[in-house]
C-alpha cells in the first residue's frame, strides 16, 4: 500500500469528510490544533516515525500529498 492511501484515512477520520489528496487542511480549517496533535500522533504510529514539533508546520501538513511528501523524508 502506497505512503497516500495509508494517511488519507486517518486524515478523513479526523476531517470527518472524504478529501482530495491536494486540498488544503489548515488554512481550510478542516484540522484544529487538537487535531494536528492527534494526527500526529496516528503518523507516528502508523509508519514508526517520531515527528518533531518543528516539523509541524503548513508546508508540510497542509495536505495528504503534502503529508506524503514529509513521511517519505522520515522514512527513506
Amino acid at each position: 500500500m502506497d505512503i497516500i492511501n495509508r494517511i488519507k484515512p486517518l486524515v478523513e477520520e479526523l476531517a470527518f469528510k472524504k478529501l482530495e489528496n491536494d486540498e488544503p487542511l489548515y488554512t481550510s480549517n478542516l484540522i484544529d490544533s487538537m487535531g494536528t496533535v492527534d494526527l500526529a500522533m496516528m503518523l507516528e504510529e502508523e509508519f514508526n516515525i517520531k515527528i518533531d514539533t518543528r516539523d509541524i508546520i503548513v508546508s508540510n501538513f497542509d495536505s495528504i500529498e503534502k503529508l506524503a511528501n514529509y513521511i517519505k523524508s522520515r522514512i527513506e
